[in-house]
């Protein structure tokens, strides 16, 4: 009997005393899903106490459904146990809710429909041998209204190793990606290379010593302390897509604003040289100066000379991958577009009511005014025509208003499109533009859901998983649900010959359905992310490189490489948008900050998805300021007015001076308004699940708007900068100074100073210049170029830049003292070179293709007007003569 006692204890302690509890409560519920609200640990979705039928509990997880939270065990745990029941908070006669734990696809318990008001129950379910555990909630068949969900105490006892949330999957390391390691100094010398290249070489005599930090994301800094003989510089050596930049500091305290360049940038400011074809980031201290020149093959070549003789340089590999959290760019496999992504999108004109007398209306106004000439190009229809057979089909319910999906929904048009896509984008074509469309990812179709349930992503039930706005996602790894519901639509799409493609709901597709049913993709092996990415792979393979294409709405890094632009922001065009994202705008893609209506009737009454407008009252200077924010950022400018405001040529001025869109790269690697980056950096991207309101890291519209924006242009013939100043308020700004050395140039130099929309030449400055008052949604734009001991071009009148859109050469003779160049000019388009002429010289002449034009010339300024019957490249000449002092 002793015997027997002992071998029993033998037998049963394991069972017992190596048990431990995991309170679920406690894991970091990143990609817990839910219905409405965030989830938090210890408080119901409301973010009040939980309790239910009068009860107080002080632990547990408050969701709302539809929720689901997948668990990865060891197949060692033992049982699950909690009380679960609706939160008081709800409204007790709608609110009713289905419990379920999920093990390895089987379901372990349910509770049942559960009622508001009533107590809660127990759950409690053998894990032996469950290697995958999903808390799952559902509705109880009333939809989810007031479904506030309390998963109450709930405890996981287990042996060995202790559950955690399943995570999806890393992404696939590309075989070409530069490794994520630090410089390595070779054996002998005074060179550090990077990936097997020489990067930084020392000078003689300096010293250096390294060391290298490991931080979340796998991201390594390494800092390198150097001691440089006195005068001594750095060298780095960089692609064709090294570019030089500042980090954040004091300089930005000192001044703050956003400083884009077009071409290789001087500004003192720049402290950081970032290489995009590896995405490496070397940076300096303040007050570093750092000089670019390009070699014959376009690879760049920096001279740094720090300010203290030595200091620290900090080298970041992978920087935007794993430094500022996006996974899957990969700058060294694609390239940003750079030509101007300029044109009209019909939603803020007439949204759902668009038809084809519309678009024709459209085409006459813009071929009248030669808008195509001025530089736009697209004309996108937008969601009005789709659908012809989708009235007569069944879609999911929760579809909200976008039904249908099927190629037939994109290719075959509604009545109001009586020469549908074909006929479309011919008359776009035929009138000097490019044909572009929206479409949305969405598909609601539930007879092709029940004929085939393995096409689509299922829910914890094992059915197609119906969500709000995008209703069932395909699933684009079965070749046979992307042969027959994807690939046809973008080939069909191709085949018409669309060149610039929107796809919309994306956000939708990840957020409302993807994020919601963990347990299918970890059957899959694949993470959300990379279903989403395939179904963009399709996209981008049927239309092709050429195409452009648009991912809407809301930032979206899963589209990074395979989308060439991101909208941004929601519904509707704010100034706040691009300022939070500037270190983005091409660099990681272009920036859409969404239609402009340069002469606004109606505003958003709602954020994000818009459903609902209010009248609000334009004012002359918004047809100058909203159109020339998009251009001064380098984004997309996609105008969305009605015909008749393009009738109205009191209303083009801002538009033609602001396009094309000049491409630019970001002079600075850090946002102006930090919050949004600062949140995408930290987030785990499950844990945002639902795209109906902008989510944490979308751009606001309105805010706290950055007043000034500074544009670097270096075209190889000729480098200046304009400063931008934007009053986007109702109310007058006061004067100010600006000091050239806040600017990041040269304090010791001088300058002419011109601004563009008065006409106004300040004349030649040292030290910075004054700014007037600027009127409510008024702009004002400076020219700075250094002053020369040779007459000089100050501006033109063609384009906001003030040269950079139109001048295809520029230089200065002095032999023969004349100043020639070669603008590209509108037809019957006055156009405008204005001359700064020194003292001690006098214009004679001026000719455009050999003939002359007029010249007036009045004390140290001349201005040189051309205007031809045709729209084309010209030669100019402006002769000048030595004159007495």
């Amino acid at each position: 009997m002793i015997i027997r006692i002992f071998l029993l204890s033998v037998l049963v302690a394991p069972l017992t005393t190596n048990a431990e509890d995991l309170a679920v409560d406690s894991l970091p519920l990143r990609t817990l899903s839910s219905g409405w609200g965030k989830p938090q640990p210890g408080k119901s979705i409301s973010g009040g106490t939980l309790k239910v039928a009068g009860k107080t509990y002080d632990r547990g997880i408050g969701t709302h459904a539809p929720s689901s939270l997948l668990l990865s065990l060891d197949g060692k745990a033992d049982k699950f146990e909690a009380m679960v029941g609706i939160d008081d908070y709800a409204a007790a006669d709608r609110a009713s809710v289905e419990f379920k734990l999920i093990g390895d696809g089987k379901e372990l318990w349910a509770s049942g429909i559960l009622k508001g008001g009533r107590p809660a129950v127990k759950c409690e379910a053998d894990l032996s041998g469950v290697r995958s555990l999903q808390l799952v909630v559902t509705d109880g068949g009333n939809g989810t209204d007031s479904d506030h969900a309390n998963w109450l105490t709930p405890v996981i006892s287990y042996q060995g190793t202790p559950p955690v949330e399943w995570a999806p999957p890393s992404p696939v390391e590309d075989p070409g990606a530069p490794p994520n390691v630090g410089l390595v100094r070779t054996p002998g010398s005074g060179v550090l290379t990077y990936d097997g290249h020489p990067l930084l070489t020392l000078p003689q005599g300096a010293t250096i010593s390294a060391a290298e930090e490991k931080g979340a994301r796998d991201t390594l800094t390494q800092t390198l302390k150097l001691k440089l003989p006195a005068g001594a510089t750095l060298a780095v050596r960089g692609s064709r897509e090294a570019l030089a930049a500042e980090t954040r500091g004091p300089a930005q305290q000192a001044f703050p604003f956003i400083r884009t360049a077009h071409g290789d940038s001087s500004n003192l400011r720049n402290n950081a040289i970032y290489d995009r074809s590896s995405d490496w980031m070397l940076e300096a201290g303040p007050g570093t100066r750092i000089v670019v020149a390009t070699d014959l093959d376009g690879t760049k070549r920096f001279t740094l000379t720090p300010a203290d003789g030595g200091g620290t340089l900090t080298f970041r590999p992978r920087y935007f991958q794993k430094h500022r959290n996006l996974a899957h760019y990969q700058p060294w496999t694609y390239q940003v577009r750079k030509d101007s992504i300029t044109g009209w999108c019909s939603w803020w004109a007439f949204m759902r009511d668009a038809n084809e007398k519309n678009v024709e209306e459209l085409l006459k106004v813009w071929e009248e005014k030669r808008f195509a000439d001025y530089g736009y190009r697209f004309i996108q229809l937008d969601d009005a025509y789709q659908g012809r057979y989708d009235g007569q089909r069944e879609h999911a319910k929760n579809h909200v208003m976008y039904q249908g999906g099927t190629p037939d929904t994109w290719l075959d048009w509604k009545d109001n499109f009586p020469s549908g896509l074909d006929g479309y984008s011919g008359k776009v074509r035929k009138a000097g533009f490019q044909p572009a469309l929206w479409i949305g990812c969405f598909f609601s179709d539930n007879a092709t859901a029940r004929q085939h349930p393995d096409w689509f992503v299922q829910g914890a039930d094992g059915l197609p998983f119906p969500s709000p706005w995008a209703s069932y996602g395909v699933d684009t790894t079965n070749p046979e649900a992307a042969d027959t519901l994807v690939r046809p639509t973008f080939r069909g799409l191709k085949d018409a010959g669309l060149s610039y493609l929107k796809i919309d709901q994306l956000r939708h597709m990840l957020y409302d359905n993807f994020h919601h049913n963990p347990q299918w993709f970890a059957s899959k092996g694949i993470g959300p992310a990379d279903l989403f990415r395939n179904y963009l792979r399709i996209a981008r393979e049927e239309l092709g490189r050429d195409t452009f294409i648009l991912s809407c709405w809301g930032v979206l890094p899963e589209s990074i490489g395979l989308a060439d632009a991101c909208r941004i922001g929601g519904d509707g065009y704010g100034p706040v948008t691009l300022q939070q994202y500037n270190s983005f705008n091409g660099l990681v893609w272009l920036n859409d900050p969404d239609h402009c209506d340069i002469l606004p009737q109606k505003a958003a009454a709602e954020a994000g998805n818009v459903r609902e407008t209010k009248e609000v009252a334009a004012v002359s200077n918004d047809t100058i300021i909203r159109p020339a924010l998009a251009s001064i950022a380098g984004a997309m400018l996609m105008l969305s007015d009605a015909p008749a405001v393009y009738r109205d040529e009191k209303n083009l001025v801002g538009l033609r001076k602001s396009s094309p869109v000049i491409s630019s790269v970001p002079a600075q690697l850090y946002d102006f308004d930090p919050v949004k980056t600062d949140v995408l950096r930290d987030t785990e991207r499950m844990a945002i699940q639902s795209g109906t309101s902008p989510s944490p890291i979308d751009g606001d519209q309105f805010g706290k708007v950055c007043p000034f924006w500074l544009n670097e242009f270096n075209t190889g013939f000729d480098r200046w900068n304009v400063l931008h100043r934007l009053n986007w308020s109702n109310d007058k700004m006061p004067p100010a100074r600006v000091s050239f050395g806040d600017l990041g140039l040269d304090p010791a130099k001088t300058y002419i100073v011109h601004e563009f929309w008065s006409d106004t030449t300040l004349g030649i400055t040292k030290d910075g210049f004054e700014l007037p008052g600027l009127d409510a949604m008024g702009l004002q734009s400076y020219a700075i170029r250094e002053a020369q001991d040779h007459p000089q071009l100050i501006s033109t009148n063609r384009h906001l830049s003030q040269g950079a859109a139109e001048i295809e050469a520029l230089g200065w003779d002095q032999s023969t003292l004349t100043l020639e160049g070669r603008s590209r000019i509108i037809a019957e388009d006055d156009y405008r070179l204005l001359i700064h002429i020194p003292t001690g010289f006098r214009a004679l002449s001026a000719t455009a293709d050999r003939q002359t034009v007029p010249l007036e010339s009045k004390g140290n300024r001349a201005m040189v007007t051309i205007k031809l019957p045709r729209t084309g490249s010209t030669a100019w000449t402006i002769r000048f003569e030595k004159a007495a002092p």
